[in-house]
C-alpha cells in the first residue's frame, strides 16, 4: 500500500477539484470548507482502515481485502450522501465521495514493490465479493512496509514516504500554476465580453461625427 502522504494529496485534489465548480473564492472563506476538506481526507485514507480491525493493529490478514473494492466505495459513497450533501444534490454528493474514496483504489493499484514495469503490485480485491485481486503491472508507487512497528519506521519507508512527498507534491505545484493560468484566461475573456457591446456604439458615433464635420 502506499502511504497516506499520497492518498491525503488525492483527498486534497479532490477538494480543490469540487471548489473548481463553485463560484465563492476559496481565501475569504477557508475556514468554513475545512469539515469539507477533512472529510474528503479522511476518505481517501478510509480503505486502509482495515489495518485496525480486531485484532489490532497491524491486521496484514485483512489488509487490502473487502474495503479496497468498488463495491464499498460505492455503498460508502451512497450512505455519505443520505448523511451529508457535501456539494449541491445527491449525486452529486456521491460521486464526489466516490472520487475520494476511489483515489485510495487507484493509487494503490499502481503501487508495489520495485518501480517500472516489474509486475510487482501487491493486488486488490476490486470486484469483492469476487475474490479475484487486480494490480497494474506497471508499479509508480513504492508500497510501504507495515508488518511490524520496526518495519514501519524503517529507512525503506522512509524513502517511500520521501518519494511520494516529491511527485504529489510536484503534482500539486504543476496543476496549481496551470489552474491559476486557466482562471486568468477566464477573467480576461468574461472582461472582453463585457467590454465588447460598447465597442460598436462607440464606432458609429465617430462614424456620425465625421459625417457632420464634412458636411459643415
Amino acid at each position: 500500500m502506499a502511504s497516506p502522504i499520497a492518498h491525503s494529496f488525492a483527498g486534497f485534489w479532490t477538494f480543490l477539484c469540487q471548489r473548481g465548480h463553485s463560484k465563492t473564492q476559496l481565501p475569504g472563506h477557508w475556514r468554513q470548507y475545512l469539515p469539507r476538506l477533512g472529510v474528503l481526507i479522511l476518505l481517501a485514507n478510509a480503505p486502509d482502515l482495515d489495518l485496525f480491525l480486531p485484532p489490532g493493529f497491524p491486521n496484514n490478514a485483512l489488509h487490502r481485502g473487502f474495503t479496497h473494492s468498488l463495491t464499498v466505495a460505492i455503498l460508502i459513497s451512497l450512505a455519505l450522501s443520505c448523511v451529508w450533501r457535501i456539494a449541491p444534490g445527491f449525486w452529486r454528493s456521491a460521486i464526489l465521495y466516490f472520487t475520494a474514496y476511489g483515489s485510495h483504489l487507484l493509487i494503490d493499484f499502481f503501487t508495489g514493490t520495485k518501480i517500472g514495469w516489474t509486475n510487482s503490485g501487491f493486488g486488490m480485491p476490486l470486484f469483492w465479493p469476487w475474490p479475484k485481486t487486480f494490480s497494474s503491472p506497471l508499479i509508480l508507487i513504492f508500497g510501504i512496509h507495515h508488518k511490524n512497528f520496526a518495519a514501519l519506521f524503517s529507512l525503506d519507508n522512509l524513502r517511500a514516504c520521501t518519494y511520494e512527498t516529491l511527485i504529489f507534491g510536484a503534482i500539486t505545484v504543476v496543476a496549481s500554476v496551470l489552474w491559476k493560468r486557466k482562471l486568468k484566461s477566464r477573467i480576461l475573456g468574461k472582461r472582453k465580453l463585457k467590454s465588447g457591446p460598447n465597442r460598436p456604439t462607440s464606432d458609429v458615433s465617430e462614424h456620425l461625427l465625421s459625417e457632420l464635420q464634412h458636411q459643415k
